[in-house]
């Protein structure tokens, strides 16, 4: 009976569930499992996927507005956004003097248009739709269509968007296993411990890590020129020249310091191998999506955005492949792209530098022990945003009132007071819920009713660079409910809720190891991205900014409260009576006295 019995706890069905059941607790109990695999998919594709059709469709917007010049014969009606200019249709295309050209003779439409130029590609729609609102084009009639742009041309501007991507994915593949091999496999392998302990200097031996992944990183960037180069030649025909080459490998050459920083960060950071691979994922997607500006309708390299990270230099990258070399972007794109190294460097320097990082004994609850909770103040913010994301925008969809109750009530307002609890701090001490000064309450209206100034000054600023439309919230609050419940639901609400989950929950997270000015910024910058609009980010994170500091002023949440919700009412009160509040040179003046009301300016002042 004894073997019976153990062959049938040994039976094959038994074994495999018990080894499921325990290798599935021991995979679940990662934190990193359940943030890779839950909020990964669901918070980060579709705010890459929300981000990437905002910009697409606001880079479309701007390019359908522009108006382009068309050299036609005979002349017709043209839509406000198409600009008839006298001339030859076929010569003005070519000598790049009109956007399109067109004849018509008889029942045949000939288009001469330039498939390098986004603006020809742009216009070469627009006619074909007017010639058919005029009905100039009906079934009948023949339309022909040349590109005056040569197919050599076209495969090198093909090539050129491409281009930057594949060398990213490149790099990328090429320092990772290298990194992770290097800094994570040796954590596992209890070899790095031994090898910090001799008499060599530790930076040396960390700076010589980081020497051999940047060594790869770069390998693969040349062979993958080289490649590119024959490939072209043998493949598609396209004869690049040696200098084209020479100048995307100079200009990719701070990206291989940037990217090999980012991955030697990341291997550091990892406690082990596994956990070092779910890591490095966003690694291999992220660089990609900002890559992919080179395929952004209308959106070219100019001084502006060669200084975006990533982005800039894939359009530099783009531009020289494709015979168009400018300069003073490409300069720009090259210095900013060593900013962005230098940064890295430092960022990967610092954390290098742990103890805790680089033996691999950095844990959730030896964190909590040392009294770090930033870990946990971004948890807190990746669990609003998905809620805000799936649950807040829909119910504001169907109702925008009752949804902002449900967002603000239901969802941050537990999310504000669930966080410190969770993490065993006390409530109130962290949220800074407490008595305030009446001092403090008369400054915190005073600052709200100054708020207004801050905003409208930094979005005239941000208009020099980045053109935000008329109006944001045309069409968006109810015209039929009453303004008390407009005020209450879009001034007095968010202004509580907001920021008891903002300047409360996860600045008293976030300050736990971080400096006050870390940790107002941070949240500011948190504070602007919840607002879900690349247009309200500035200015909602310079208001932010400014309340940040006033809760460092204070040392209570509560003040703060009251500024948010008057500067919200007040804006409300504007919308609903139709007042124009435009920029001016007094808005400047009260949003200076609006900072300099929240400003701590002596030393000492309470930040718990």
């Amino acid at each position: 009976m004894k073997e019976g019995a153990l062959r049938v706890e040994a039976s094959p069905g038994r074994v495999l569930r018990v080894i499921v059941t325990a290798e599935l607790r021991q995979h679940l109990r990662d934190p990193l499992t359940l943030v890779f695999m839950v909020l990964v998919p669901l918070v980060l594709y579709p705010a890459l996927g929300g981000v990437g059709h905002l910009v697409v469709s606001r880079a479309q917007a701007s390019a359908d507005a522009r108006v382009l010049d068309v050299a036609i014969e005979p002349a017709i009606d043209l839509p406000a956004n198409l600009r008839a200019v006298s001339a030859d249709p076929e010569a003005s295309v070519r000598d790049g003097s009109a956007d399109i050209g067109v004849r018509r003779i008889g029942d045949q439409v000939d288009l001469w248009w330039d498939s390098r130029s986004p603006d020809s590609i742009d216009a070469r729609g627009r006619v074909v739709e007017a010639l058919t609102a005029a009905r100039k084009a009906s079934a009948e009639r023949q339309v022909r269509a040349e590109d005056t742009d040569p197919p050599e041309r076209r495969t090198r501007e093909s090539a050129a968007r491409f281009l930057p991507a594949l060398l990213l994915f490149t790099m990328l593949t090429g320092g990772l296993y290298t990194a992770l091999d290097l800094i994570t496999g040796e954590k596992e392998r209890g070899s790095v411990e031994t090898l910090l302990s001799t008499a060599v200097d530790r930076r040396l031996v960390l700076f010589a890590k980081f020497l051999v992944v940047l060594g790869f990183t770069v390998v693969s960037t040349v062979l993958s020129l080289a490649s590119s180069w024959v490939s072209a030649q043998w493949v598609l025909g396209l004869a690049l020249p040696p200098t084209t080459i020479l100048l995307s490998l100079a200009l990719f050459a701070p990206m291989a310091v940037l990217l090999a920083a980012v991955l030697v960060a990341a291997a550091a950071w990892a406690p082990d191998f596994k956990s070092g691979q779910v890591l490095t994922t966003p690694l291999l997607i992220l660089p990609l999506v900002m890559a992919a500006a080179t395929f952004v309708p209308g959106l070219t390299l100019t001084p502006f955005t060669a200084v975006l990270p990533i982005a800039g230099l894939a359009l530099a990258t783009r531009e020289v492949v494709a015979g168009r070399i400018d300069g003073f972007p490409l300069a720009v794109a090259f210095l900013s792209t060593c900013g962005w190294a230098a940064a890295a460097l430092a960022g990967g320097a610092r954390l290098l530098g742990r103890e805790d990082v680089i033996l691999g004994t950095r844990g959730s609850a030896q964190r909590r022990l040392r009294g770090d909770f930033r870990a946990d103040a971004l948890g807190l913010l990746a669990v609003a945003f998905l809620a805000l994301w799936f649950i807040g925008q829909t119910a504001q969809a169907a109702d925008v009132v009752w949804g902002t109750f449900l967002t603000q009530l239901a969802l941050f307002v537990p999310l504000a007071l669930l966080a410190p609890w969770w993490v065993g701090l006390p409530v109130r001490s962290t949220l800074r819920w407490g008595p305030a000064s009446a001092t403090d309450w008369a400054r915190g209206a005073l600052l709200g009713l100054c708020l207004p100034g801050v905003g409208l000054t930094v979005q005239a600023l941000q208009g020099l660079v980045l053109h935000s439309p008329s109006s944001l919230f045309e069409g968006v609050f109810p015209a039929d409910s009453p303004l008390w419940l407009l005020v209450f639901a879009f001034g007095v609400l968010p202004g509580v809720c907001e920021e008891l989950l903002f300047r409360g929950a996860f600045f008293g997270l976030w300050r736990t190891r971080a400096g006050p000015v870390v940790a107002v910024m941070g949240t500011a910058v948190a504070f602007g991205a919840f607002h879900l609009s690349v247009f309200r980010f500035f200015p909602t994170a310079a208001l932010g900014l400014v309340l940040g500091l006033f809760s460092l002023r204070t040392g209570r949440v509560g003040p703060g409260m009251l500024a948010h919700a008057l500067n919200n009412s007040v804006a409300m009160v504007a919308l609903s009576y139709g007042l124009d509040v435009g920029f001016s040179w007094p808005m400047v003046v009260l949003g200076a006295a609006g900072v300099a009301l929240a400003v701590p300016w002596r030393r000492g002042v309470a930040a718990v």
